[in-house]
């Protein structure tokens, strides 16, 4: 289904591309905008095309993330090779380089530094005209039930965190390893496990065997003490990468071109 508006952003910029698209989604204009648009089952490399090649204008949310991220370069090269209106929203006054310079030195810009929401308004107009929209209806452009989406609200798990404080530390990680589809992880809390097991086993023979038991015991002990230091600093490490994980699974399934398109894209948030 064609939309009006394909509004590429970097998604450390989603706050302010998700007020856009409620702005003109608002004043009638239907939009494009990841993630909320992806479709599942689909390959999403084509979804993105066939959106810039079926929709009416680009609106480019343009900052220095925006001009570092490979994915906005190629929506861009895509919407400009196929001739599409690109509006440029540029909100922390960067000039492009390289090849952003080259696709965006005819389109039209809209300075919005440093506040963005004070000329949402003004983006809305522009882009009414490009759709060829009645001017006569006058533009409202109005925040106050603006609710934001963006993904790293979605980024909050203290079940892994608590785990890793407790004895069984282990479970964290297979845990993490069930939640973001990692089997390796889950191997570790395995691995982290046996120590744990040990001391258990060696903590009934101690009520038979007090004097054999008990050095052989307190190794374990230490051993156990060292592996749980070992999994807590091992799992703050890889936490980040969890998070990420799961949250962008939610979206993704068994999409691997999406899946490393929003990981790539979230992963800093």
């Amino acid at each position: 289904m064609s939309q009006d508006v394909f509004i590429s952003y970097s998604t450390k910029d989603d706050d302010i591309a998700n007020k856009a698209c409620y702005a003109l989604e608002q004043n009638g204009l239907t939009c494009w905008i990841a993630p909320r648009n992806i479709s599942s089952g689909k390959n999403y490399i084509d979804e993105i095309a066939n959106a810039i090649k079926t929709t009416k204008i680009v609106v480019l949310i343009f900052s220095k993330d925006s001009q570092a991220s490979k994915y906005v370069n190629n929506e861009i090269n895509m919407a400009f090779t196929r001739n599409k209106p690109i509006i440029t929203f540029n909100i922390d006054n960067t000039m492009p380089e390289g090849y952003m310079e080259y696709y965006l030195k005819v389109s039209q810009w809209l300075m919005a530094h440093p506040k963005p929401e004070d000329h949402l308004k003004k983006l809305v107009e522009d882009a009414r005209e490009i759709c060829d929209m009645k001017s006569d209806v006058p533009v409202l452009v109005d925040l106050t039930n603006f609710i934001p989406s963006d993904l790293s609200r979605h980024k909050k798990d203290n079940v892994s965190r608590i785990l890793l404080f407790t004895p069984i530390y282990w479970a964290s990680f297979i845990y993490m390893g069930i939640g973001a589809s990692k089997k390796l992880w889950a191997l570790m809390g395995l691995l982290y496990l046996v120590p744990s097991l040990m001391c258990f086993i060696l903590y009934f023979q101690i009520l038979n065997y007090l004097f054999i038991s008990y050095p052989l015991f307190r190794m374990f002990n230490i051993i156990f003490l060292i592996f749980w230091a070992i999994a807590i600093i091992h799992g703050f490490v890889i936490r980040n990468e969890f998070l990420t994980r799961k949250s962008v699974l939610r979206f993704t399934i068994s999409d691997d071109d999406l899946f490393n398109y929003l990981y790539d894209e979230y992963v800093d948030l």
